[in-house]
Order: structure tokens, then C-alpha cells, then sequence
């Protein structure tokens, strides 16, 4: 492998690893404090599970139970939503650049080597 090919595939994976980082770190968004305790005191009311009681701190569903109509839910959900998407986008690009770029090296590598 000459230098070339090399840093190739050193760039290649420093991107993929990025974008598995940013991949399996990311999740949902977080709600608002104000709102957390606030579905947490629904979900109280509602009698419901610790694990209920826990999903409150995720945006969508946060919202999604304190919201005074539907129109509002729906709006506070595809914001939470809209954020998780666009994440997920860039970490799936990064990924299948990564993967191309070291390829790519491996190939150059191989055929000039």
C-alpha cells in the first residue's frame, strides 16, 4: 500500500467511526424539564409504571400526554421527530462514506501494490 491508499483508508475510517458514534449515541430528544415533571405527574395520576414514568423524558411523548389538544401534539411530536431524522441522516451518510472511503483505499492499494 503506498501513502496515498493508506490515508485513504485512515480517513475512511475515522468517518465511519464517527458516524457509528453518532449513530448509536444519538436517540430520542429530550423533553423540557417543565414538561417532563409535568407528564410525570399525568402518568402519577394515571397510575402508571416506573417505565411509563420514564419514557416522559423523551420529547414526543412528553408532549404527546400533556398536550391540551391534538393539533399542539401534533406539532411538538414532528419537531421531536424532525430533529431524530435529521441526525439519523448525517450518521448514515457518514457511515457509508466511511465504508466507501475505505474500500476505495483497500482497492487503490491492492491495484497499485
Amino acid at each position: 500500500m503506498n501513502k496515498k491508499s493508506l490515508l485513504l483508508v485512515l480517513a475512511g475510517l475515522l468517518v465511519f467511526v464517527i458516524g457509528g458514534w453518532l449513530k448509536f449515541s444519538g436517540g430520542p430528544a429530550d423533553a423540557d424539564i417543565a414538561v417532563v415533571e409535568k407528564c410525570r405527574a399525568e402518568m402519577d395520576k394515571r397510575n402508571a409504571d416506573a417505565a411509563m414514568r420514564d419514557k416522559c423524558e423523551e420529547a414526543a411523548f412528553a408532549h404527546a400526554i400533556t398536550a391540551t389538544d391534538a393539533a399542539s401534539a401534533a406539532r411538538a411530536i414532528s419537531a421531536a421527530n424532525e430533529n431524530e431524522i435529521g441526525g439519523n441522516g448525517l450518521a448514515m451518510f457518514l457511515l457509508g462514506l466511511g465504508a466507501a472511503l475505505t474500500v476505495g483505499g483497500v482497492l487503490v492499494g491492492r491495484r497499485r501494490g
